[in-house]
């Protein structure tokens, strides 16, 4: 009897042994269908807070000589325009005789030298809300300004592809704080946004303190994209920039076409760019005094530009070039009270050149990912009766560093940059001559994960 107790009392234990992982595994299959159906719940309810979060940082360390020029005022012409021209010789103003004045460099950077800067910090959020529609936001900082952050991108997107017996054919529509589609084409194209912004975004150093356009603004974007060749792109912005949401500061709006041909199918690594953009940047104004009497009419100034540009785009070289012919119209302009005076309609004609080259050793060796990087850009400023006196402004950028690319998240570079400035005047001028050159060396960061 006790045998046969025993001998039960042991198939019982085996029997349960046995059992219980098997529950385990169904319980644990179970519970990963539940979460698995909690997440397809989620991805299906756009009203859930399940996003695409990343973080992007340019950061690094500057040292800097020589004439800085920014596009801002030079503290000795405060102006409209905000000029900048040749400087003594001697340090000394002769042309003030008989009184010979000391004189400094031209904005000669004394000041931030030597630097550690952290340049742009975006935060971007993306949700996918439906099959078609998703949303973007990014906020980016100020480094001219105290802890200043602000909004950089906020835009609903629509996207959707049909597929036709050609190929496919795909719309894509934008609204509200958008990136530009000439400046967001070239820093996809050349990858070197961590660097510094390209030079039809930062023209103001390049063309004596003129910008024709913004990274960013506040408007609509409408894109054709045909066959895997051609791409065509169409946006209508405020103008003003990405700073400028609701405080539009003229009436006029700015209009960009783009048109890109990259033959995805045959040679993809290959893009040929046409530009071009449009705005108007005042409608007629009349400004009064105090008791609301006119003391000047002003007529419709505009900036425009057109160019054209060819770049190749993978993985082992990023190189290109774009040309642009941008033109200022300053419009005819009255003085009433208590000045009378007129000034004629008349435009100030630009040619800028911008080139790149971005090199990773890492696309053939992954081993040994080193960056090879370059940049090179000129700009001039056609002489002009009304706008310079007849005094074209030139200035070359010339830009190089080699650096390491440590992983797809962290990436650095030694970096050179030189920019040389000169002014052609009408008549020689021996006493006086170009500021001096700006010399820089970076080490130059970026972060993103």
């Amino acid at each position: 009897m006790n045998r046969i107790v025993a001998v039960i009392a042991s198939l019982l234990v085996l029997l349960l042994s046995s059992s219980i992982p098997a529950v385990s595994q169904e319980n644990a299959e179970k519970k990963q269908t539940a979460d698995a159906d909690k997440d397809d719940k989620f991805l299906k309810d756009p009203s859930k807070l399940w996003v695409d979060l990343s973080v992007l940082m340019f950061l690094g360390w500057g040292y800097r000589t020589g004439f800085n020029y920014t596009g801002a005022s030079d503290g000795f012409n405060d102006s409209e325009f905000k000029t900048w021209g040749k400087v003594p010789r001697w340090g000394i103003d002769d042309s003030q005789f008989p009184t010979l004045l000391g004189f400094q460099p031209l904005n000669y950077s004394y000041k931030n030298n030597n630097t550690f800067q952290l340049e742009r910090a975006y935060i971007t959020i993306k949700k996918r809300i439906g099959e078609v529609f998703s949303a973007k936001i990014t906020t980016d900082i100020d480094q001219n300004s105290r802890d200043f952050l602000y909004l950089k991108y906020g835009f609903v997107q629509f996207l959707k592809e049909f597929s036709t017996d050609l190929g496919p054919i795909t719309l894509k529509a934008q609204l509200g704080k958008i990136a530009t589609p000439v400046v967001g084409i070239t820093d996809n194209l050349n990858d070197l946004r961590w660097l510094g912004p390209n030079y039809i975004n930062n023209t103001k150093i390049l063309l004596n303190g003129s910008s024709f356009d913004n990274s960013a603004d506040l408007g609509g974007m409408v894109s054709l994209s045909l066959l895997k060749l051609v791409t065509m792109e169409y946006s209508i912005t405020n103008g003003e920039g990405v700073k400028s949401d609701h405080n539009e500061t003229y009436a006029g709006k700015s209009h960009t076409l783009l048109v890109s041909v990259n033959p995805g199918d045959f040679l993809k690594e290959l893009y040929v760019n046409f530009y071009g953009r449009w705005e108007n940047t005042n409608k007629n104004k009349i400004v009064t005094d105090a008791a609301g009497v006119p003391t000047k009419y002003q007529g419709t100034d505009e900036r425009n530009y057109i160019g054209c540009g060819a770049a190749w785009h993978s993985d082992l070289i990023k190189a290109g070039v774009n040309i642009f012919l941008p033109v200022m119209y300053f419009s005819k302009t009255i003085y009433v009270t208590p000045i009378t005076g007129y000034s004629p309609r008349h435009k100030d004609n630009f040619l800028l050149i911008d080139s790149w080259l971005n090199f990773n050793l890492g696309a053939v060796v992954p081993t040994a990912p080193v960056l090879l990087v370059g940049r090179c850009a000129w700009g001039r400023e056609k002489k002009s009766l009304f706008s310079n006196g007849r005094q074209a402004h030139e200035t070359i950028l010339l830009g190089g560093g080699v650096g390491y690319q440590f992983s797809e998240y962290f990436r650095m570079v030694l970096y050179y940059e030189a920019i040389r400035y000169h002014v052609d005047y009408t008549l020689h001028d021996s006493t006086r001559k170009d500021p001096t050159p700006n010399n820089s060396v970076y080490i130059k960061t970026e972060v993103k994960f």
